[in-house]
């Protein structure tokens, strides 16, 4: 199965993926672990989406991501938000 040697490529195997949906520090991140898990459990990109609420697309970037990058992939990084807008960035002190 491509998702177990995927997994096993970084060392770990189903029951620890499913470890991380629990400890992973940001809900975002356990989500992205989910999607892992899932993955898995032989679900596919487009079954995952479904479940989660997201895009296909976006399951897929978390998977690549992951295969690329082992767990460091899924940690969820804060970008900030977004900028203030124009009314905020022209208001007088």
């Amino acid at each position: 199965m491509q998702s177990v040697a995927m997994l096993a490529t970084w060392g770990l195997d189903v029951e620890e993926v499913r470890q991380h949906v629990y400890d992973a520090p940001h809900p975002r991140e356990r989500e992205r672990w989910h999607a892992l898990w899932l993955f898995g459990q032989g679900w596919s990109q487009v079954q995952i989406a479904q479940a989660l609420g997201h895009d296909a697309h976006t399951i897929g970037t978390w998977l690549e991501a992951f295969r690329q990058q082992g767990p460091v992939g899924l940690q969820f990084v804060a970008h900030g938000g977004a900028p203030p807008s124009s009314a905020q960035r022209n208001k007088p002190p």
